[in-house]
């Protein structure tokens, strides 16, 4: 499928791929073998509106195929190969990334046709594959259009912060049988300028063929919290200035620019409203599973409510509460916890239970059996109470992104029937 020279230049690509800027990324000419890649041209599939869908479900000027299966024999050759490690071991040793995965579903990918009129702003791209979480980390694009001008517009731009108004970054025409590979970071931001063909080639458009590669793990320092694709805007066109009479071309140029902004802003507000739904059925659910919660007590005792300060987890914060009815007569409990050995200094807990109060220390990293005695009586309500000398929070320490105050473990309980 790839040009055998393709694949022994592959030390080659590797030195352009890692030297490049705005972010890594490699184009390489004439990469399949040219009979493929006429086959993929030739039997690429019609612009159908059904696969013309945008985010808002309207018709627009880009259809994707991502059934790349189902699209011809070629097209079937080329997802088979595409899963070798011929291919795979190709593309880490071009871009430094070993244990690359295929995606059978093709999300995002597959063959892209865009129209007279579309463009695509600049965006980076959503980071996790839905379906598998894994990593997105690659984007590999194969042009298939033998005839381009690059007045047309319809060049890939990378660029270095959109956001800020910089964009510097080279311009990659779409001709045909050109690949670029470029890595998905949260930095990695791509578009192509809007396709404006002449009337005598409106029958054209821009074709190509596009897979992501992923990972199961990636580096801490690249990893982002998981995100949709996220696109930046157009700005007013530069050629608007002061005092300029504005043509039916600016017109439509400014109509169209607002309209794409006006659909992302109602999309952004869709996907709100969605966000918000499903946050208010996870809360839902875990008010539930607090309800239900209960300290791990064994014995013969029943508890009221659910404790306070307890996770389902066994985590317990500065202070905890939880009431209980023995319904036999108890001598005390028993407590088997652990502290964690991230707090700056060994744990004290202050406990009271039915008038009495106790204090006991607890090295960082071990675990401690703790012995309340005292008279339970069958049928009282029993209040106990801990508090706890210190805590530390997960997430402003750098372990995780979990942000509670964390004291201490309850990892068993139990009452003394003697």
């Amino acid at each position: 499928m790839i040009r055998p020279e393709i694949l022994q230049d592959a030390s080659v690509h590797a030195r352009a791929f890692r030297d490049a800027r705005p972010f890594k990324y490699v184009v390489i000419e004439g990469f399949l073998d040219p009979s493929v890649g006429r086959r993929m041209l030739d039997e690429f599939p019609s612009f159908e509106d059904r696969y013309a869908l945008n985010e808002m479900g309207e018709v627009g000027g880009k259809a994707v195929r991502m059934d790349v299966r189902d699209v011809s024999d070629t097209y079937r050759s080329i997802d088979r190969y595409l899963q070798t490690r011929e291919f795979l071991d190709y593309v880490s040793t071009v871009t430094g990334i070993p244990d690359l995965l295929y995606d059978p579903d093709y999300v995002g990918g597959g063959t892209h046709e865009n129209r007279d009129g579309q463009g695509l702003e600049q965006h980076v791209d959503f980071n996790f594959h839905p379906g598998t979480r894994w990593h997105r980390r690659l984007n590999l694009i194969v042009y298939l259009n033998p005839e381009w001008d690059d007045a047309w517009g319809g060049a890939l731009e990378l660029q270095t912060d959109p956001w800020q108004g910089d964009t510097r970054g080279p311009r990659i025409a779409p001709l045909f049988n050109r690949a670029v590979i470029f890595e998905t970071t949260e930095k990695s931001w791509h578009g192509f300028s809007q396709i404006t063909l002449p009337s005598e080639r409106k029958s054209l458009s821009r074709k190509s063929f596009a897979i992501y590669l992923y990972t199961r793990e990636r580096p801490a320092d690249e990893t982002a919290a998981s995100h949709a694709t996220v696109y930046v805007p157009d700005t007013m066109p530069s050629t608007l200035q002061a005092g300029k009479t504005l043509t039916g071309d600016d017109i439509a140029e400014l109509n169209a620019r607002f309209g794409r902004l006006r659909g992302q802003l109602k999309f952004l507000y869709e996907r709100e409203k969605e966000f918000a739904s499903q946050l208010g059925s996870v809360e839902g659910m875990l008010a539930e599973t607090r309800g239900a919660l209960r300290m791990p007590l064994q014995g013969y005792a029943t508890q009221p409510q659910a404790p306070q300060g307890l996770s389902p987890d066994g985590w317990v914060g500065q202070d905890f509460h939880v009431q209980f009815i023995p319904t036999r007569k108890a001598s005390g409990i028993v407590l088997e916890v652990w502290a964690p050995s991230h707090l700056d200094e060994n744990q004290t807990l202050g406990i009271a239970m039915n008038g009495k109060r106790w204090e006991h220390h607890i090295p960082r990293g071990a675990r401690s059996t703790i012995e309340l005695n005292a008279n339970l009586d069958a049928g009282a309500t029993v209040a106990l109470t801990i508090r706890a000398s210190r805590a530390f929070n997960p997430a402003r320490v750098g372990e995780s992104g979990d942000a509670r105050d964390l004291a201490w473990k309850l990892l068993d309980a139990w009452l003394i029937q003697r």
